[in-house]
C-alpha cells in the first residue's frame, strides 16, 4: 500500500480487498452453491439458442429469472465461459461498478458538511457501506451493480453529463425496474435537461434487444417477462418468505391496512419525495444537496415501498446509510438527528449478522430491516425539511461557511 495512505484508508482497502477476494474464491470453489449466477449463465445460453428464458418451474441450482430481455442479451457472453470464471467476472463487475461509482460520487457530488471531507472520512464511509453489500456480492445478485449505476448517475448529473446519467438510470432500470423511481425524481427536478434524455434512452434500451436476436423471439420474451413481473406479489406469503418492506412492518405490527390503502401509501410517499426534491431545486439549494435528496429519498422509497425488497436488496441503502451516519458524526444538530441514522445502521447491521446463524429468515421476519430503513428515511426527511425551511440568506451563509 502507498505510504501516503492514512491508517483508515489502509483498513478500508484491506477490508474491501478481503471481501472481493473471498467472494471470488467462493465463486471458484462453489460456483453453483447459494448463488444466482448459474441461472444467469443458463438464460444467457438460452438467449443464444432462442430457448426458454422465463421458466415457470426450476430445479437447483437454478432459480426464477425476472430480468429484462436486454439484461438477458448482456448475460449471453458470460454463458460461453467456464462456470467458475464467469462467476468470478460477474462478482468483479458488481464490486467494481459499486466501488468505482461510490468513489466518483464522493469526489464530485458529495454535499458539503460542517468540516471538509478528508481521506479518513472517505475510508470510513467505504467501511460503513460494506456490511449491506456482503450478501449480494456473495450470492451474485446484481444489486451492487444497480446502486453503482445510480451513484454514477448522480455523479454524472453533478458534472452536467446528462446523457451519461440517463444511460446509467436506464441500465439500472433494465436490471430491476424500480430504479426508474430515481430517474423520475431526477426528471422532475431537471425536466428540461434530463426528462427527454431519459425517455429517449429508455426507448433505445427497450428496442436494442431486437437488434441482438430474432425480433419475433425478442417480442415473445417481452410478453413472458411482463407476465413474470405480474406474478411477483408476496403480500400474503408467510412472514419468513415475504418481502422485507413497509408492508412487512405493517403485518408485524398488525396495522389494519388493506392492499388498496397500501398502494395509496406507496403513491403518496412517492409524491412526497418528488415535492421535497422539486422544492430543493426551487429554493436554490446547491446541486449536490438536491442530488442527495433525489438519491437518498429515492433509495429509501425503493426499499420501503418498492415492489420487490429482499434482504439482499438492502445494499441499495448502503451509500445513503453510510453517508447519513458519517454526516451525523460531523454535523452539529439535535441529538435525535444524530441518533436516527445510528439506530438504522444498528438494526441493519444486526440483520446482516443474523445471516451467520440458523433461523435467519425468522429473525428477518420480525421487521428489523424495514424499521431501519424507515428510521433512515425519517432522518433524511427531517434534515431536508429543516434545510428547506431555513431563510435563504441563512442557508447560503451556512453553505458558504462550510465550503470555506
Amino acid at each position: 500500500m502507498p505510504r501516503e495512505w492514512d491508517r483508515w484508508t489502509k483498513i478500508a482497502v484491506a477490508v474491501w480487498g478481503a471481501i472481493v477476494l473471498v467472494v471470488c474464491i467462493r465463486g471458484v470453489v462453489q460456483p453453483t452453491s447459494h448463488t444466482l449466477y448459474p441461472t444467469y449463465a443458463r438464460v444467457g445460453a438460452e438467449w443464444l439458442t432462442r430457448g426458454i428464458v422465463y421458466h415457470d418451474h426450476w430445479t437447483a441450482p437454478f432459480d426464477q429469472y425476472r430480468y429484462s430481455p436486454l439484461v438477458t442479451a448482456f448475460l449471453a457472453p458470460l454463458s460461453v465461459l467456464p462456470m467458475s470464471l464467469g462467476s468470478v467476472l460477474w462478482r468483479l463487475l458488481n464490486a467494481g461498478v459499486f466501488l468505482g461509482a461510490l468513489a466518483w460520487w464522493l469526489r464530485v457530488a458529495a454535499p458539503s458538511l460542517a468540516v471538509p471531507l478528508t481521506a479518513r472520512h472517505r475510508a470510513i464511509l467505504f467501511l460503513l457501506a460494506a456490511p449491506l453489500a456482503l450478501s449480494s456480492l456473495s450470492n451474485g445478485q446484481p444489486n451492487p451493480l444497480v446502486i453503482g449505476l445510480l451513484l454514477a448517475a448522480m455523479a454524472a448529473s453533478a458534472r452536467e453529463r446528462w446523457t451519461l446519467a440517463a444511460f446509467c438510470i436506464g441500465l439500472a432500470t433494465a436490471l430491476k425496474m424500480y430504479p426508474i423511481a430515481v430517474g423520475l425524481l431526477l426528471a422532475a427536478v431537471y425536466p428540461r435537461r434530463f426528462a427527454l434524455r431519459l425517455l429517449l434512452v429508455l426507448g433505445f434500451l427497450a428496442v436494442l434487444p431486437f437488434f441482438l436476436q430474432n425480433p419475433d423471439y425478442v417480442a415473445d420474451q417481452y410478453v413472458h417477462w411482463f407476465a413474470r413481473l405480474g406474478h411477483n406479489d408476496r403480500k400474503f406469503w408467510p412472514l419468513e418468505a415475504a418481502y422485507r418492506d413497509l408492508w412487512l412492518l405493517c403485518r408485524v405490527t398488525h396495522l389494519p391496512i388493506t392492499p388498496r390503502a397500501y398502494l395509496g401509501i406507496q403513491l403518496l410517499t412517492a409524491a412526497g419525495c418528488a415535492v421535497l426534491c422539486v422544492a430543493g431545486r426551487l429554493r436554490d439549494l446547491p446541486r449536490t444537496h438536491v442530488l442527495l435528496m433525489v438519491f437518498a429519498l429515492g433509495s429509501c422509497w425503493m426499499i420501503l415501498c418498492g415492489p420487490a425488497t429482499e434482504s439482499c436488496t438492502y445494499v441499495l441503502l448502503s451509500p445513503a446509510l453510510a453517508w447519513a451516519v458519517l454526516a451525523a458524526s460531523l454535523q452539529p444538530g439535535a441529538a435525535a438527528l444524530r441518533l436516527l441514522p445510528r439506530l438504522a445502521f444498528g438494526l441493519l447491521l444486526g440483520a446482516v449478522l443474523a445471516g451467520a446463524f440458523p433461523g435467519t429468515a425468522r429473525v428477518h421476519a420480525l421487521g428489523f430491516q424495514p424499521l431501519g430503513a424507515l428510521l433512515l428515511s425519517m432522518s433524511y426527511e427531517i434534515v431536508f425539511v429543516k434545510l428547506l425551511t431555513q431563510p435563504r440568506v441563512t442557508r447560503k451563509e451556512t453553505i458558504l461557511n462550510r465550503a470555506a
